[in-house]
């Protein structure tokens, strides 16, 4: 190591604008195509990058997940190695500012020409002696965070009238697709590169999205937002899941604060990583398993193709978000959390997470609905740490928004009758008042009661307290009691609120499927 330059560079690169780039439009050709185009910057353009910018003779690692320690402390060769990506940003170490230089150089043009939309931000510390490891990355983040708040994101847009712009966002019509010998479409550039890299993986079944199921891949996922709707063509309700993992941040601080070092640092940053990927696209694999047991029917033929009935958007790290028919957000929200769990019980620190989802019309702006989706797993991811710092729970939790007409930031009237989150966990062991079986077994039990009687419930909630208090009574004289659908004495702590909104939109049979096989 004494005989190295002592110009060391850590560098890091990051992502910023991804929702608003995947989720600009509801056309799920696009959002696919789109996150395809995140994943490319750093698994395909930073390597790209580093091996337009070294000589012949330099050596350099890039495959980071093969890698079970730091190459640059051993060979001196080594001009840069990538030591993890993940959660849309890099780091990467360099031996010279010209080369680092040159790989930012590359990445950024890479991006511009191929990425509009998405903004690429780079920081790095030199003159490091690679000593202390937690230093310099704490560094970096603040160098990063002062870059990215003087950042400035300029839109592209076109001010002049002469030029046909998008509706949507403004942008110029730059490209005319040819969809077929009777017809064109035109796009902007951007729409132009998320189609082109749809087009790419159409038709590729292979990757972390496809898993054998009964020895192979018969199935696939939509390409059209009709295919989620109850109604095609219509505007019925679809539903927006986000699936984020609980104190991954935590994680990373943890390791930094036990091994400061370059020499196991990295090492353990690298694990953690591989680990936390690993576990999510396992569970992801046996909730898709759930879904194609409960699809398939008898009558079915062996070779015919089924159609999944959900979409993957995004999928990196502890970060999954999907688009599905509305009856089937919860059942499969809970069934990843509940499979997340179940294959972690020999695990003595597991890893958690929370999911929030957004029921919205399939016209609804699709960024707006992925927002809300967003906020309802914070909420959830709120109530988790809550729980965690009273009982030392490892409960994951769910919440859920239902957007009536155009209700944008979500419906918050009548709070006090919510339960949600509710807390997941498997039937037979549930203990607390916002369980989701409670929540379920009240939606249940409606099944039984006339609709009519179910609306006067929901438009006396709206009236207040008084008005339910009244409709009791009302109710008891006819031999309707509503503590039959509260499991309570007081309707205002039971899960009523929420099971009325649900009524309709949550498929129990799936869910059913996924808490047997917690007992397999």
């Amino acid at each position: 190591m004494d005989s190295r330059s002592n110009d060391y560079i850590l560098a890091k690169y990051d992502i910023s604008g991804i929702q608003r780039y995947i989720f600009a439009t509801n056309r799920l050709k696009e959002n696919v195509g789109a996150s395809c185009q995140v994943t490319k910057i750093l698994e395909v353009y930073l390597p790209d990058s580093i091996r337009e910018a070294v000589t012949q003779n330099d050596a350099y690692v890039i495959d980071w997940k093969k890698e079970d320690k730091l190459r640059f402390l051993e060979d001196e060769s080594i001009i840069a190695e990538i030591i993890y990506i993940g959660g849309g940003n890099a780091l990467v170490l360099f031996q010279g500012m010209e080369v680092c230089q040159q790989v930012s150089q590359n990445l950024a043009r890479k991006v511009a020409e191929n990425c509009q939309g998405i903004y690429l931000a780079a920081a790095y510390v030199e003159e490091i002696n690679l000593d202390n490891f937690s230093e310099d990355v704490e560094k970096l983040n603040r160098k990063m965070a002062k870059k990215k708040a003087g950042m400035i994101k300029q839109p592209v847009y076109s001010p002049f009238p002469v030029v046909e712009q998008d509706n949507a966002n403004h942008q110029p019509i730059t490209r005319r697709y040819c969809l077929s010998k009777e017809e064109n479409m035109d796009m902007t550039e951007m729409q132009y590169q998320k189609w082109m890299a749809y087009q790419e993986t159409k038709g590729q079944k292979e990757g972390k999205l496809y898993s054998l199921i009964d020895g192979s891949v018969n199935y696939d996922y939509p390409v059209d937002m009709d295919a989620l709707c109850r109604d095609s063509g219509g505007n019925s309700y679809i539903a927006i899941v986000h699936i984020d993992g609980n104190g991954m941040g935590a994680q990373v601080q943890k390791v930094l604060a036990e091994s400061k070092e370059y020499e196991t640092a990295v090492p353990t940053l690298r694990e953690n990583s591989k680990k936390i990927s690993s576990v999510f696209e396992n569970t992801y694999q046996e909730m898709l398993k759930g879904l194609f047991r409960y699809l398939k029917l008898p009558d079915r033929k062996r070779e015919e193709e089924i159609q999944m009935p959900l979409r993957p958007i995004v999928m990196d790290g502890d970060d999954f978000t999907f688009v599905c028919t509305a009856d089937l957000a919860i059942p499969l929200a809970a069934g990843f959390l509940l499979e997340l769990m179940k294959g972690q019980k020999e695990e003595t620190e597991k890893i958690t997470a929370c999911s929030g989802i957004a029921f919205v019309h399939s016209h609804f702006p699709f960024y707006e609905a992925y927002c809300i989706a967003e906020e309802s797993c914070s909420d959830a991811k709120k109530k988790w740490y809550q729980r965690r710092e009273k009982e030392n729970s490892e409960n994951c939790f769910l919440d859920f928004r239902i957007l009536k007409g155009s209700e944008v930031g979500g419906t918050v009237r009548h709070e006090d009758w919510q339960m949600r989150p509710y807390s997941v966990e498997a039937k037979g062991h549930e203990k607390k008042e916002d369980s989701l079986v409670r929540l379920c077994e009240a939606v249940k039990k409606m099944e039984s009661w006339p609709s009519n009687r179910l609306h006067k419930i929901s438009q006396a909630m709206l009236e207040g307290e008084y008005e339910m208090e009244f409709l009791k009574k009302e109710f008891e004289s006819r031999g309707y009691d509503i503590k039959d659908l509260t499991q309570a004495e007081d309707w205002t702590k039971s899960p009523l609120y929420d099971a009325l909104e649900i009524r309709g939109l949550c498929e129990m049979k799936l869910l059913e499927e996924f808490w047997k096989m917690q007992e397999m």
